[in-house]
């Protein structure tokens, strides 16, 4: 079985946990209800059983993996572009500037952005 292992896809291991916690939250519902209005025994013993695997289960799902966030997102150079922002650069404008303006125009997040310059930067020397 896959779920523990750490090498799951992180598209499938997101339905995979939203699919647990669905299940926990319905048999946590039928639970109460049982207690509340129905009181037998079987349906408590049942539910309570397979709450018990699902917890087990979510715990053993392995974490998201750190470095997956971190990596360097693959951008396609468009050399139009990077000819402007060398030109902010030669022009006096400072890292923060141009990090703000990758931003806006790539739409891209602070450390994507930076790493885009620092891709820049190099490609210039």
């Amino acid at each position: 079985m896959r779920v523990f292992f750490n090498k799951i896809d992180s598209n499938k291991r997101s339905k995979y946990q939203t699919r647990l916690y669905s299940c926990l939250t319905i048999l946590i519902i039928v639970n109460v209800i049982n207690s509340w209005f129905l009181d037998w025994l079987w349906l408590y013993i049942t539910t309570s059983s397979v709450l018990v695997v699902l917890v087990v289960f979510l715990l053993k799902t392995p974490k998201r993996d750190s470095k997956e966030e971190w990596k360097q997102l693959e951008i396609e150079s468009d050399e139009a572009f990077e000819n402007k922002v060398n030109l902010m650069l030669m022009n006096g404008r400072s890292d923060v500037q141009v990090i703000k303006y990758i931003r806006k125009e790539k739409n891209l997040g602070l450390l994507h952005a930076k790493q885009y310059l620092d891709r820049i930067k190099e490609s210039k020397k």
